[in-house]
C-alpha cells in the first residue's frame, strides 16, 4: 500500500486551459467531499474564494465543471456542489484499489495538490496516466505498512495522525513556516479549534513516547 502527495507548481497550472481558467475565477477552489460518483462525472462538495468581480455560474462555462447548488454565502467562501468531469479527478476516482483524499485542490497562491493513497500498482498506473495528462512537479511517495505504520496507530488516534501528516507535509514544522493553524484547518475543512485541539494532542503523545523511549 502506497500514499502519494502529487504537487503542481502555478506555472504548471496556468499550462493547462481548464485549471487555469478556475484560477481566474478563484482564489481558492477546495474539494472538501466527494457526493457522488457516476459515468458523467463526480460531484464534489467545494469551498471556493472568488476574485473580486467574478460570479461562481462561470465555471459553468468550463467544458469539465457545473455548479449544481450552492448551499451557503460567508465572509469564508461559497459552499457548493460542483459536477466534475475531469480527466484528472476521473482517472483518480474511476481506478480501482485507489482512493483520491479529501481536502485537495487548488489556489492562485500554491498551485494544487492531490493526496491518493491505494495498492501499488494501481499507483504505477495512476501515476503513468498523469505524465500524460499533467504531469506532478512533485511526488512523495510513503510506503504504507498495513494498517500498521511504526506502532503509531497504537499511540495516536486516525485523526490525530491525519492532522499531524498534514501540518508535516504542508511544511509546518520547518524553520521559518509562514503557515498558520487556521491556514491548516480551512485546508481540511475542519475548524480551527478542533484542528488544533487533535494537533496539540498529537504533538503530546508523540513527546511523551519520545521521553518514555529516551529514558
Amino acid at each position: 500500500m502506497r500514499k502519494v502527495v502529487l504537487r503542481w507548481n502555478l506555472t504548471t497550472i496556468h499550462g493547462a486551459k481548464e485549471l487555469s481558467r478556475i484560477l481566474e475565477i478563484c482564489q481558492r477552489y477546495e474539494v472538501l467531499a466527494h457526493l457522488g460518483v457516476s459515468p458523467v462525472g463526480i460531484v464534489q462538495l467545494v469551498e471556493i474564494n472568488l476574485h473580486e468581480g467574478r460570479d461562481i455560474y462561470e465555471l459553468d462555462e468550463l467544458n469539465s465543471f457545473q455548479v449544481m447548488e450552492i448551499h451557503e454565502k460567508s465572509d469564508d467562501g461559497i459552499l457548493a456542489s460542483v459536477l466534475c468531469s475531469h480527466s484528472l479527478a476521473k482517472s483518480a476516482i474511476e481506478l480501482s484499489n485507489l482512493h483520491l483524499q479529501p481536502p485537495y485542490g487548488l489556489d492562485a497562491k500554491n498551485g494544487m495538490e492531490m493526496r491518493v493513497t491505494g495498492l501499488t500498482g494501481a499507483m504505477r498506473r495512476f501515476l503513468a496516466l498523469l505524465r500524460v495528462v499533467l504531469p506532478p512537479d512533485k511526488v512523495s511517495v510513503i510506503t504504507m505498512r498495513g494498517e500498521m505504520v511504526n506502532g503509531w496507530d497504537k499511540i495516536l488516534t486516525t485523526r490525530q495522525q491525519e492532522v499531524l501528516s498534514f501540518a508535516v507535509e504542508r511544511g509546518y514544522y520547518e524553520e521559518g513556516a509562514s503557515i498558520t493553524i487556521k491556514e491548516l484547518a480551512d485546508h481540511m475543512g475542519i475548524s480551527r479549534s478542533t484542528f488544533g485541539g487533535h494537533l496539540q494532542d498529537a504533538e503530546r503523545a508523540v513527546m511523551n513516547k519520545a521521553a518514555s523511549d529516551l529514558s
